[in-house]
Parts: C-alpha cells; sequence; structure tokens
C-alpha cells in the first residue's frame, strides 16, 4: 500500500494534469479557429501555449513518477527492515532454552518455539491451531482458563504464574513436569488479545533441591550413633527409594573379603533378593565392577544393565541367577572414600521402570558417599577408641590394684628403715629419704592416672557439702611444710576474717590444692617464697596459691591447663603433666573456675573460685 504522501502527490500531480489536458484540447480547439480564419499571430500564440502546457505537464508528471519511486523505495526498506526483525524475533525464540507459547482469546495456539518442542514432546505443526488445554494436566484445566481470563480482565500487562501454587505441564507421553512460568498480554489494533507464555521445566532444579535436602537428613541420620555395624545398615538405607530402588554396601575388611551390607525396599521380593547377594560376600580378585571402582576410587555409572554385563561381572551361574533377581536396569557405583583411603563401594541401582541414573544423580550419590564416609570413618575411629580405653582401663586396674600395694609396701618398709638409722648416718638416710619420696611421687603418679581415667568417661566423683575452707587451706599447707623447710622455701596461709562456708567436696579441694603448692614449689628457688591466699568475692571465695618462681611466658597460658602439658627447658623433673589438668577439672566440677597469672622472672599466680554454701 502506499503512504498517505505518496497518495496526495499523485493526486495533485492527476489533478494539474488533467486541466492541462483541459487546457490543450482548449487550444488546440482555438488553434483550428485561428488556421480556419488565417491568422497566422493568433496561431502563433496558440501553437506557443500548447508548448508550454506540454512542457508543464511533462515536469509534472516526472516530478510524480519521482515521487512515487521514491515512496516505493522507502516502501521496500522498511519492509525489509520489519522482515528483518521479525527474522530475528524469530530466531530468538527459536533458539530460547524456555518454552515460548503464544496463544489466542479462545486459547488457541498461535505459537510454539523449539524450547516447548523440547519440553512437551510436540512438533510445532501438530499444535498450532489447538487449544493449550492439551499441554495442562486436566485437573488444572479449568483453574488454569479461569487465570487467563482474568489476567486478560486485569489492568497489568504481565503476571508471574503459580504464585500461590504449583504449575504443572503434560508431555506428549502423559506425564506430568513441575514448571515456573510468568504470562504477557498484547492487545492488536482490531483489539484482539494475544497472551504469551513463558515456561521453564524447573524438573531438575526440583530433583536437586530433594537432593539437597535428603542430604542435610542424612548428615543427621548418620550422626546417631557412632556404632560401627548401626552406621553400615543407615549408609546402605539412606538411598532408598528417593534415589535408588535398592542398594548393596561393600565394605572393605581387614582381610581380602568385602563384607555386603544389604538395604530393606519394602519389597518383599526385592529384599530376598538383596539378602540372598549379601549372604555370598566377594573377593579382590572378583570380576565384580564393585572392585575396579575399589582400586581406581572414581564413581562408574551404568545407564543400561543388561545380560551382557552382568555376565561379564559376575564369577559364575550362581552369582549370575542372584544378580539377575535384583532386576538391575541401571546402576551408580560410588566409592565411599574418607582420608584418601576406601572404605567401601555403595552400589545404587533403579529398576525397569525408572529412568536411567543422570549425571546430577551422579552428584548427590557422590555428596551423599562423601557423608557416608566421614560417618563411616568415625565409627571406626571410635570402635578403636573403645578398644583402646579399654586395654588402657584394663591396665590402671593392674596398677591400681597389683602395684599400689608393692609400693605402700615399699614406703612402709623405708620409713621403718629411716627410723632405725641414727642421725649420724647422714648418708644412709639420704638413700631411704631418696626411697620414700619416690613412693610418694609414684603413687601421685598413680592417683593422677586414674583420676584423669575418671575424668574422661565421666565419672570423677565429686561430693559437695557445706564445708568451712580455713580448714581445707591449713591441711593442703601442712603437707608441704618439711618440702618446703627441707628447700628453704616460706610457705604462707592469708585468709580474709570470716570466711564464708562453702560448698565443695573437702578432700577433692585439698587435691587441687596440693596440686598447686607443689607445682608452686616445683619452680620455686631456695629462699623463695610461695603465698597461699583466699578471699570472699560475692557468691564465691577466690583462692589463690602465688609463688616467686621463674615465671609462665604469655605464650604457654591458653595450654598449661591442658593434658600431658609440660614445660620444656631446664624446668625441675618429675612432672606427670596432669595435675593442673586435674585440678580444672576437680574446680570445674565444683562450678568454678580456675586460670593463672604469670609474668617471667617475676613468679606466678594461680587462682580458682569456689561457691559460698547457700
Amino acid at each position: 500500500m502506499l503512504s498517505t504522501t505518496a497518495k496526495l502527490r499523485l493526486t495533485v500531480g492527476a489533478g494539474v494534469l488533467a486541466l492541462l489536458v483541459a487546457g490543450g484540447v482548449a487550444l488546440s480547439a482555438a488553434q483550428r479557429a485561428a488556421a480556419a480564419a488565417g491568422d497566422a499571430a493568433e496561431l502563433d500564440v496558440v501553437q506557443g501555449l500548447l508548448g508550454v502546457m506540454l512542457l508543464i505537464a511533462i515536469v509534472l508528471a516526472w516530478f510524480a513518477y519521482a515521487s512515487l519511486q521514491d515512496d516505493l523505495v522507502r516502501r521496500a526498506e522498511v519492509e525489509a527492515a520489519l522482515r528483518a526483525s521479525e527474522a530475528k524475533f524469530s530466531g530468538i525464540l527459536e533458539i530460547a532454552a524456555d518454552a515460548i507459547i503464544s496463544v489466542d482469546e479462545q486459547q488457541r495456539i498461535l505459537h510454539f518455539n523449539r524450547g516447548a518442542e523440547l519440553a512437551f514432546g510436540y512438533a510445532a505443526a501438530e499444535l498450532l491451531g489447538e487449544p493449550l488445554a492439551r499441554l495442562i494436566p486436566s485437573r488444572y484445566e479449568q483453574a488454569h482458563g479461569a487465570h487467563v481470563h482474568g489476567f486478560g480482565q486485569a489492568p497489568e500487562s504481565s503476571r508471574q504464574m503459580g504464585e500461590r501454587r504449583e504449575i504443572f505441564g503434560r508431555r506428549r507421553d502423559g506425564t506430568e513436569f513441575p514448571a515456573e512460568a510468568s504470562i504477557s498480554k498484547l492487545t492488536t489494533a482490531s483489539g484482539a488479545r494475544v497472551y504469551t507464555v513463558l515456561l521453564r521445566d524447573v524438573t531438575e532444579r526440583k530433583r536437586l533441591d530433594e537432593g539437597q535436602r535428603r542430604l542435610a537428613a542424612a548428615v543427621a541420620t548418620l550422626g546417631e550413633t557412632l556404632e560401627v555395624d548401626v552406621t553400615e545398615r543407615s549408609i546402605a538405607q539412606l538411598p532408598v527409594p528417593w534415589l535408588g530402588d535398592g542398594v548393596l554396601l561393600d565394605v572393605v575388611t581387614g582381610a581380602q573379603q568385602l563384607r555386603r551390607v544389604p538395604s530393606v525396599t519394602g519389597n518383599a521380593a526385592l529384599d530376598a533378593a538383596l539378602r540372598a547377594v549379601a549372604a555370598h560376600a566377594i573377593d579382590l580378585d572378583s570380576p565384580s565392577r564393585v572392585v575396579d571402582v575399589l582400586r581406581r576410587g572414581r564413581t562408574d555409572l551404568v545407564t543400561a544393565v543388561d545380560d551382557e554385563w552382568l555376565e561379564a561381572h559376575t564369577a559364575d551361574a550362581d552369582e549370575l541367577a542372584r544378580m539377575r533377581a535384583l532386576g538391575m536396569r541401571s546402576v551408580l557405583l560410588v566409592p565411599v572414600v574418607a582420608r584418601e583411603h576406601v572404605l567401601g563401594v555403595l552400589k545404587i541401582f533403579r529398576m525397569q521402570g525408572r529412568v536411567p541414573f543422570s549425571e546430577a544423580d551422579r552428584v548427590v550419590a557422590e555428596e551423599l558417599a562423601l557423608r557416608a564416609a566421614f560417618a563411616l570413618d568415625n565409627a571406626r575411629l571410635y570402635a578403636t577408641a573403645r578398644l583402646a580405653t579399654s586395654a588402657r582401663d584394663h591396665a590402671l586396674g593392674v596398677v591400681s590394684h597389683d602395684l599400689r600395694n608393692p609400693i605402700s609396701a615399699i614406703g612402709m618398709s623405708a620409713r621403718a628403715l629411716l627410723a632405725s638409722i641414727g642421725p649420724e648416718d647422714t648418708d644412709r638416710r639420704s638413700l631411704v629419704s631418696n626411697i620414700m619420696e619416690s613412693q610418694d611421687l609414684t603413687q601421685r603418679m598413680i592417683r593422677d592416672l586414674l583420676d584423669v581415667a575418671s575424668i574422661e568417661v565421666g565419672r570423677l566423683r565429686v561430693e559437695r557439702r557445706p564445708e568451712p575452707l580455713v580448714p581445707i587451706l591449713e591441711r593442703a599447707v601442712a603437707l608441704f611444710e618439711r618440702e618446703a623447710a627441707d628447700r628453704s622455701i616460706a610457705v604462707s596461709l592469708s585468709v580474709d576474717d570470716e570466711l564464708p562456708v562453702v560448698s565443695g567436696d573437702a578432700g577433692r579441694l585439698v587435691q587441687v590444692l596440693s596440686n598447686l603448692i607443689a607445682n608452686a614449689l616445683r619452680f620455686t628457688d631456695r629462699m623463695g617464697r610461695v603465698t597461699v591466699r583466699a578471699r570472699r568475692q560475692g557468691d564465691e571465695v577466690e583462692v589463690s596459691v602465688a609463688d616467686t618462681g621463674s615465671g609462665i611466658p604469655t605464650a604457654n597460658l591458653p595450654v598449661i591447663f591442658e593434658r600431658y602439658w609440660t614445660v620444656r627447658g631446664n624446668a625441675p623433673k618429675g612432672g606427670t603433666g596432669l595435675g593442673l589438668a586435674i585440678a580444672r577439672s576437680i574446680v570445674e566440677a565444683h562450678g568454678g573456675r580456675i586460670w593463672a597469672e604469670s609474668e617471667v622472672g617475676k613468679g606466678s599466680i594461680f587462682k580458682f573460685t569456689v561457691r559460698v554454701a547457700g
């Protein structure tokens, strides 16, 4: 069609041309009349006018033609640009991964892009002009029609669908899939509406989300126990039924054989087949694919299991029959690896009727196997620790029962021997004194070891009752008076007036003070001083043991209460590294706190608190 401007130009040109033609006719008549009359002058005038009119007609015709030609060129350019734009838009729609579908007001399909073909399984030619209801599950057809109609009456031009419920599409084979969608509308010049839906298949995302949710639940399940056999059964059970129909967990044992743990599916026939397979363990020389995965430490994804595959990976006809009974059609074999050691293989399979495993399933299975590996490794380490603890407890039992008696006998004999030696025999008395000190140290070490064992199993006995604190302090100081005097170290006790009664175990509090005072004496040189103080601080009593010894480096203060930690270098020998750790456990069992303050070269102060009796 011509533009308005071109039409106007043609109309004006045609009008002028018509006037010229009319004028030409009139002039021609005048020319004939002049010729008949023999008037040469008038004839020349008329002929001149005819020439001028002819020239004007030619010029006007040329302008009209040029204008029309220019408009036709511009029209061709616009149409070409429009076709290019439409082709570009159509190309974008065709390469879009999402489904893009346009429908008219009767919801008949006008456009169906390549993404829609892939999502729904139809070719575009099959659906153009067909009702949109063919792509919607029947239970949603009425609601969907009402939704589109309501959107058509609404003022907004676009809207997210599925804001209040999930959206599902229906494929050509009748299967449904979850989707996200948005809809827009366009009103044409004729007043008709065209609706365009952009739809995205979120099946894989839903599957991954479900996998992550299951993985989170798996962590909780695997953390419920540290028993090895229970953990193995939990690992075998976790992928059923959301990831696979059945599972076999092949666990590496100390021997060359693998122990098989089957899942429980609730399907009697399948469970029987799984138990039959698990009852026949394989070894590392077996042709089973499990052995290959163990050795390589990499996941193996088998999308299609057939008789040929089963025959290639079974040792004999009996094993082949047992494997056939499982009805496997797709298999994932995932190594269970912890601390760079393959602990086993998780064999997850799907039966006929389920889609084969995908790469997304592989990722989820490997994440599950990773969590399973740490749980199984922790369970094994816990079992090993329990064995070690049992062996240690047995050894401590021997120490406490079989060694304490002879050591006590040595101490009693040494004291009797010392009483029989005269004061003048200093050499022999020194030897016997060394025996007695060694016996005391040995008894103290045995007591510390037994206390540590009790602390580890949570059986440290603390019987709290109202106790006056001063007698406890005096008793602890008295235990070290002789040792301090022999080393020329002054030990003093300073307490507040009217010190309150505390809630504590007198024997255990003496033990704490003994450990702190012994530690202070050990690191204090001759002529030094050790001071024990006690003062009330609100509803607690703070007890401190200060010395004038060598002090503790600031870097060591955070670790001095750790078990088996001892000072290195020129420290006096004889410490077990348990005294301060035991003191901390006893104080904490009383509900108190213990800490140290020190500066190298200026001594140390160890403080702890005990609650006032209520």
